[in-house]
């Protein structure tokens, strides 16, 4: 009878150890971490888009352009272009951190996409040096 009491008590804690071989396995390597694309996170979502793309996005969709402000229309308002066609922009003096860009000078800007077709609008929230 106590041979059959100590398998009793011993049998229970046979099964929490086959319980515990789940969760986290340490001494395996990670896979490597996304890509971060101008300060944002995930290359996939911030990659730059070419403007002829960005004319179909959805109304709020982010995108990022690279290219160069070719004019100012008027305002806040500029003509920005890339290899695939120009876009106006909406970008705040705040934008350009008190730096000055010429139309010969390779930017990225970043920001909001509004409009359909040929009215489509970038609201840039950020203009950077690629």
């Amino acid at each position: 009878m106590n041979k059959v009491a100590w398998v009793a008590m011993l049998l229970p804690l046979s099964f929490a150890a086959y319980a515990e071989t789940g969760g986290f396995e340490a001494g395996k390597t990670p896979p490597p971490q996304q890509k971060e694309d101008a300060g944002y996170k995930g290359s996939e979502d911030t990659a730059e888009t070419p403007v002829k793309l960005i004319k179909d996005f959805r109304q709020g969709g982010y995108a990022t352009l690279e290219g160069f402000i070719v004019k100012k229309v008027k305002g806040d308002m500029y003509q920005f272009r890339d290899s695939t066609g120009t876009v106006n922009i909406e970008a705040p003096a705040v934008t350009f951190k008190g730096k000055t860009y010429s139309a010969e000078d390779k930017v990225r800007v970043s920001g909001k996409v509004f409009g359909k077709g040929d009215k489509t609008q970038l609201k840039v929230s950020r203009i950077d040096e690629p």
